[in-house]
């Protein structure tokens, strides 16, 4: 009997199923055949997409312990805390991406970075929220809530309603078997009353939109909500993966509950403690006597707290002893306190907060340590503003609308006006060095400040053989060229001399003859002259001489020179003012200070007279060639501009018997006290 006859329908079937892999087999190889290919899109892994569904069961309830273990240990809450305050210390900073941006695209913004939700949340808020679930459950997700509408021709528009954080433990991607997302559910925009299983158009009348695919579901009050994945902005920082991240308080599980654990023995030893702490054993044959003998000292000692107890032991067994068996150890003994800093230190690690920024003392032991704790903190709150600056604010500026503008968080150490210095001064120093070595050196831009000057390079190195000879050549040419001056103006006077010598021969009167014109020029010859005529009568013509100019005998004996030198030196040391009846060289600080003004300060300085200020009293000194002569209040006449030397205020100028001095042209000095 054959199988067809218990079982019609079964060749027909086959017959069927054999013309379907056909069909199918046709498909593949016309599709293989044709001129483009595609791979195949790969979901999660089986093992993967298994665990992430069925982890749903239990999601909600371990995200909420991990918050929940992150709210009551401190030394877990106190880094996530800081990290959090330092990304948004210095609040939000708007940066122009064109030439000439339109601030009118940053009204609706502005508004709601001030309330950006029901809640009356502002957007700093929402987003250390967000910062929050991020650095605790590893995965953030911020939700931006539209309000879509279609314009006449079809166009799908969308206007941001209110953002809002939402709780990592109800969201859950959209999967399907396979593992891939957006392949679940389908929703029409405007109406998301109907979820679609297929991608198709919304059937409702009048509506043409297609449906879009559906990215995550948020579960709400026992109903699930389907949103896409532009609604949602999802972020992992530790574990980043293709759905959720893996929290770091799973790595650190076993220490924070060994910290939970620690806090409750302290509780129990200092505030409960229902037990004594020691215990005292005593081994005797006669228990009775022991406590008649105990309860007698208790009673004596509540009359007299000095009293001495005395107590008696029979030792006629030899087996009596007396042992106190602790209950309790000591924080000493349970090396309790290194334990929770080693603890404390490895669970900030995870986040990268130094002791530092924990309140630990010891951290501050030394400059370089505290500051390189200062730098590691900040290097990580750098890098959670990245996440910021790449993945949240693009989003959300672009469902804003705004093209003109980036959204920044400054960072939050600011460099310290010492710093900027520091850095230009190695500019400055690289510069000078380059030029040093031949090369062109100019100022990048001008009017900038001092942190943004920069320098452009240009030219070629010049060997510093060649440039130590231009330098030579150019001192050399200067030389002779203030000696063919020197020599010129020593001609003039000599011509002048012998001019007025024979018009004095010839009248028989003296005739006196201006040495330079007169002026800062007359003075400038009279002194060369003066140094010509000195110790080599003339014969260097002012300048001063080398070993090749110097003859014979004229060489002074270094060792002579030196010796004196020291001598000179060690008498300054010793507050020697005189040698051999010679002044030694003193300063005008030094005359003042023997004059008895100790902590002058210098105001001007202007011919032979000094202007200080002493005490907040002001005077005038007069300068001489052995330091300071006489000095004089001052006094300001507002009205005439004049130095009066005349006590009495009648402003009449001595005359050359020394006095009085000149007079300042053009300063408001007037002296009328009497001398120092």
């Amino acid at each position: 009997m054959k199988l067809s006859e218990y079982l019609p329908d079964v060749p027909q079937y086959t017959q069927q199923m054999t013309d379907l892999n056909n069909q199918i087999n046709m498909f593949q190889m016309m599709k293989a055949s044709s001129e483009t290919g595609e791979a195949p899109t790969i979901g999660l892994d089986h093992v993967v997409n298994t665990w992430v569904r069925h982890q749903m069961a239990y999601r909600q309830q371990l995200v909420m312990d991990l918050q929940t273990i992150c709210m009551t240990v401190e030394e877990i809450r106190s880094p996530l805390n800081h990290i959090t305050s330092e990304v948004f210390r210095r609040g939000f900073h708007w940066e122009p991406k064109v030439e000439n941006p339109d601030r009118e695209q940053l009204k609706i913004f502005e508004n709601f970075m001030k309330s950006c939700n029901v809640f009356d949340q502002s957007m700093e808020e929402v987003f250390r929220q967000f910062h929050f679930d991020v650095n605790s459950i590893d995965d953030g997700f911020l939700y931006i809530h539209k309000e879509y509408y279609t314009t006449g021709d079809g166009d799908l528009r969308s206007k941001v309603k209110e953002i809002r954080r939402l709780n990592p433990a109800l969201v859950e991607f959209d999967l399907d078997v396979s593992g891939l997302p957006k392949n679940a559910h389908w929703l029409c925009p405007i109406h998301r009353e109907e979820v679609k299983d297929t991608s198709v158009k919304c059937d409702e009348p009048g509506c043409q939109l297609e449906c879009k695919p559906v990215m995550y579901k948020y579960y709400h009050r026992n109903q699930q909500i389907y949103l896409f994945d532009s609604e949602i902005i999802h972020l992992s920082k530790f574990a980043p993966s293709e759905t959720y991240g893996w929290s770091p308080i799973l790595t650190i599980f076993e220490k924070a509950l060994t910290l939970i654990g620690m806090d409750k023995n302290l509780y129990r030893y200092f505030f409960e403690r229902k037990m004594p702490a020691s215990m005292v054993m005593v081994t005797t044959d006669d228990p009775e006597s022991l406590r008649r003998e105990r309860a007698h000292i208790a009673a004596q000692t509540r009359l007299d707290p000095n009293f001495i107890p005395m107590v008696a032991v029979s030792a006629r067994n030899q087996r009596g002893r007396v042992d106190m068996v602790r209950l309790f150890h000591t924080l000493q003994e349970m090396d309790y306190l290194p334990v929770r800093e080693e603890i404390r230190e490895r669970v900030g690690a995870m986040w990268g907060v130094t002791p530092a920024w924990q309140g630990a003392p010891e951290a501050f032991g030394g400059l370089s340590t505290q500051t390189q704790q200062l730098v590691v903190m900040s290097r990580v709150v750098e890098a959670d503003q990245r996440f910021f600056h790449e993945k949240i604010f693009p989003q959300l500026l672009d469902a804003f609308g705004i093209t003109d503008w980036e959204l920044q968080l400054p960072q939050p150490e600011e460099k310290a006006e010492a710093t900027l210095i520091s850095f230009a001064q190695q500019k400055v120093q690289v510069a000078n060095t380059l030029a040093q070595l031949g090369f062109t050196v100019t100022l990048k831009e001008q009017g900038v400040s001092l942190k943004d000057m920069e320098f452009l390079i240009s030219g070629d190195q010049v060997p510093t053989a060649q440039m130590t000879g231009q330098q030579t050549a150019m001192q050399i040419a200067g030389q002779e060229q203030q000696f063919k001056m020197q020599q010129m103006q020593w001609d003039q006077q000599n011509a002048q001399m012998e001019a007025a010598q024979a018009q004095a021969d010839a009248t028989g009167e003296p005739v006196e003859v201006d040495m330079g014109g007169g002026g800062e020029g007359g003075a400038a010859v009279q002194a060369m002259m003066q140094k010509a005529e000195g110790k080599y009568g003339g014969r260097t013509g002012g300048i001063t001489p080398d070993h090749s100019m110097k003859l014979p005998g004229e060489e002074r004996d270094i060792d002579e020179w030196a010796e004196a030198r020291r001598k000179k030196g060690e008498d300054k040391l010793w507050g020697i003012k005189e040698v051999g009846g010679n002044p030694l060289n003193k300063t005008w600080i030094d005359s003042l200070m023997e004059k008895g003004f100790t902590a002058p300060m210098i105001k001007e300085v202007k011919d032979n007279q000094m202007w200080f200020l002493q005490d907040g009293v002001d005077y005038v000194a007069t300068l001489g060639s052995s330091g300071i002569t006489n000095v004089e209040k001052a006094s300001f006449n507002p009205q005439k501009p004049s130095v009066s030397y005349s006590p009495s205020g009648r402003n009449t100028n001595r005359g050359s018997s020394g006095k009085q001095g000149e007079r300042y042209q053009g300063d408001t000095i007037d002296n009328d006290s009497e001398e120092n």
